[in-house]
């Protein structure tokens, strides 16, 4: 992990209860807002007047916004709100630039402080994809520890 994610990862440790996404917004006074959105973007964050928004598609899958949550807390973490719309179907041939790799290891970081690290050791890569809710590609994020 890059220094920079890692002191804000520590940050983030030290200053929130890393229980679930949600509360993690509310203990840091994000509003959530549910919205209809393309399917092929998950969410996004929007500020106006230091407030800040995570707008994260309705239409999706409960169970795999809690990725989307995080990555974009990780956006308003590590680049001050400063997003590209996230999640973008994989293989569609566009390189993902640098902010969106520092948002998927940092998401990734804080899910994996979510769930139970002795659960996580025991799950296939098939299984660990859905119990966090996360994409195939975004395995190459796991430190290799935990698989």
């Amino acid at each position: 992990m890059a220094p920079f994610i890692e002191r804000n990862y520590e940050k983030i440790k030290k200053k929130y209860t890393l229980s679930s996404p949600k509360e993690l917004l509310k203990e840091a006074d994000i509003d959530l807002l549910p919205y209809p959105l393309d399917m092929n973007t998950g969410g996004f964050t929007t500020t106006n007047q230091r407030c800040s928004t995570i707008v994260v598609n309705s239409n999706w899958d409960e169970h795999y916004l809690g990725f989307v949550i995080l990555h974009e807390f990780s956006h308003l973490v590590l680049h001050g709100g400063t997003s590209t719309p996230y999640y973008r179907r994989i293989g569609s041939g566009l390189m993902v630039p640098k902010i969106e790799h520092e948002a998927n290891e940092l998401a990734i970081k804080l899910l994996l402080d979510m769930h139970d690290k002795d659960e996580i050791k025991r799950l296939t890569k098939s299984q660990l994809i859905y119990y966090l809710g996360i994409d195939e590609d975004l395995l190459k994020y796991i430190p290799k520890f935990t698989r």
